[in-house]
């Protein structure tokens, strides 16, 4: 993984080989929580990173302050659930922290707001600024 470009603050012995066992990352959060808070204070900070987050997030027809409150409630009240290595591009990685919290979103089906969890993952990255959001999705 020599030519990958670390996007992450986070930025310890990256994985040499793209296993599963490889990406972990032992300790964590990697990112205090009154961090990220004081980062989502600020205007443009959530940068959706991955093609497949950016069309979750589409979907979902969610805004950059839906996410902020879905960050803010993971870190806040969530249940971390690891740190890992995640490929942003072909060319890109970022050490992230992976959340489940709860939501209510419209269920089609049952014409109503439903409690779900929602499932993401994310990173600050280098300089400190911006939050790369990796994974957004409703957790199956």
């Amino acid at each position: 993984m020599v030519n990958d470009r670390i996007l992450s603050r986070f930025q310890d012995n990256p994985p040499t080989e793209w296993s599963e066992a490889e990406r972990q990352i032992g300790a964590g959060p990697l990112y205090p929580a009154e961090e990220i808070i004081r980062l989502l204070n600020g205007r443009d900070v959530i940068r959706t990173s991955t093609e497949k987050c950016r069309n979750d997030v589409q979907a979902l027809a969610f805004d950059d302050e839906d996410l902020a409150r879905l960050i803010r409630n993971a870190v806040t009240s969530g249940r971390y659930r690891q740190s890992a290595w995640c490929r942003l591009s072909p060319k890109a990685i970022a050490a992230c922290d992976d959340y489940i919290v709860t939501d209510k979103a419209w269920n089609e089906e049952a014409h109503k707001e439903m409690e779900c969890q929602m499932y993401l993952k994310f990173a600050i990255n280098s300089s400190g600024k911006l939050l790369l959001m990796v994974s957004c999705h409703l957790s199956t």
